[in-house]
């Protein structure tokens, strides 16, 4: 039942204290009872966010979801699955009908893959439940998940070098393997941030200081995955290959291609220190970092084509120049992030 705003007068009690009195119809749909406690949260257009102590604890949300064989086909049920996930359902349960069963193994597969927090709490021959063990806000923090994020690329950055050395087929297959904890962080922190979205009070209390931000983390977010994606694109165009392939690109140009590697992460590297609030970076100095990753980007796609100067295969010319657009785009997408941080700290100054 939706409830109308009303208007309170303030009142003086006792010679000094200040009291407004609490609309009768929200206290009755919330049961409260004199010596129930209320939690005051200041926000910063100086209103104040009223929430009922007992109202904080968490709630579990249930979703049900009937497996036909309509929703078998190609990748529906786990986009079904992910949706609820996102939306903050805690406990997930599935009924599978007899010619969808083989499908639990699929989504058992994408929830250890993709779903951080959520483990398997019972199975039978045709059900499915899975449950979210995370707490929203509490468990981990927005600035926690990036810079877990930023680890793993940096580390898959760190191997792509190597890789562009040796070809070593178990760093290449790992690298594409640690794309898997990205998407579960990605997911996780889009989960949070929509969760953010509905309820002013948890926003408060994940440290957001302006919900203007969730915006700018939802374009941080996005731009690491599809950051992380292009190293796996990388990785892809020298997994099939050998010692021999990668020979045929001269040393001069491998050597270029380390240097902007290099840069992405130094680059990476700057824009994490204001996530962990190790320093507080200026504007000029995002500025110049936004300015400096598309530089590099230019300069990057500029050396497409280089190899062509040189006696070399087709193929290695396309997987050369495959490369150097996934570095582009990395370089773009750090320009990205560098733009989201600018707003925030100009939203929340």
């Amino acid at each position: 039942m939706a409830l109308e705003s009303e208007s309170r007068r303030i009142q003086l009690t006792g010679g000094s204290t200040l009291i407004v009195s609490l609309p009768k119809e929200w206290a009755r749909q919330l049961n409260l009872q004199p010596g129930d406690e209320v939690v005051l949260l200041p926000q910063r257009d100086m209103s104040l966010l009223l929430v009922p102590k007992k109202a904080i604890k968490p709630s579990y949300t249930e979703a049900k979801i009937e497996v036909t064989e309509e929703l078998a086909k190609g990748d529906r049920l786990t986009r079904v699955t992910l949706g609820y996930y996102l939306a903050g359902y805690d406990v997930f349960r599935l009924f599978f009908n007899q010619n969808a069963i083989g499908l639990k193994k699929d989504i058992k597969d994408v929830a250890r893959r993709k779903l951080t927090g959520v483990e398997i709490v019972d199975e039978g021959r045709n059900t499915l439940t899975l449950q979210n063990l995370i707490n929203i806000p509490g468990d981990i923090s927005i600035s926690d998940i990036v810079l877990k994020i930023i680890r793993v690329i940096e580390s898959m950055l760190d191997d792509i070098k190597v890789a562009l050395n040796t070809v070593d087929k178990n760093i290449l297959v790992d690298i594409v393997e640690r794309d898997n904890e990205v998407d579960r962080f990605y997911w996780l922190l889009n989960r949070i941030l929509k969760k953010l979205t509905t309820s002013s009070y948890y926003a408060s209390m994940s440290g957001i200081k302006d919900p203007r931000t969730i915006l700018d983390y939802a374009l941080i977010n996005k731009s690491l995955e599809r950051l992380s994606d292009h190293i796996v694109q990388i990785a892809n165009e020298l997994i099939p290959v050998g010692q021999q392939y990668i020979m045929g690109i001269p040393k001069e140009q491998r050597d270029k291609v380390i240097e902007y590697v290099d840069k992405v992460m130094e680059l990476i590297s700057v824009l994490s220190k204001p996530i962990s609030s190790q320093v507080t970076n200026s504007v000029n100095e995002i500025n110049n970092l936004i300015d400096l990753a598309r530089e590099k980007a230019h300069e990057v796609r500029g050396l497409q084509g280089s190899l062509r100067e040189y006696e070399t295969s087709p193929t290695i010319i396309a997987a050369f120049d495959s490369i150097l657009y996934s570095i582009a785009r990395m370089l773009e997408y750090i320009s990205d992030i560098g733009e989201a941080l600018l707003n925030i700290m100009i939203e929340v100054a």
